[in-house]
């Protein structure tokens, strides 16, 4: 069975998960999942921000 989920962040939230990793990862070596799940938010992050800046320059300015 199949489900599919929608899970809207915000900026601000895959801001606040990226200090959470950051503060994480300070006592111990990052693995390959870690490093492979930054990548991911990252690409989260970058994703949102020009969404953003596109609904900015649409529209004037962001949905919310």
């Amino acid at each position: 069975m199949n489900h599919t989920f929608r899970i809207e962040l915000t900026l601000e939230n895959l801001k606040v998960i990226k200090l959470w990793q950051y503060l994480v990862q300070k006592d111990r070596e990052l693995t390959r999942a870690d490093n492979e799940t930054i990548t991911k938010i990252n690409a989260m992050a970058i994703a949102a921000r020009e969404e953003r800046d596109h609904d900015l320059r649409v529209f004037g300015r962001s949905r919310r």
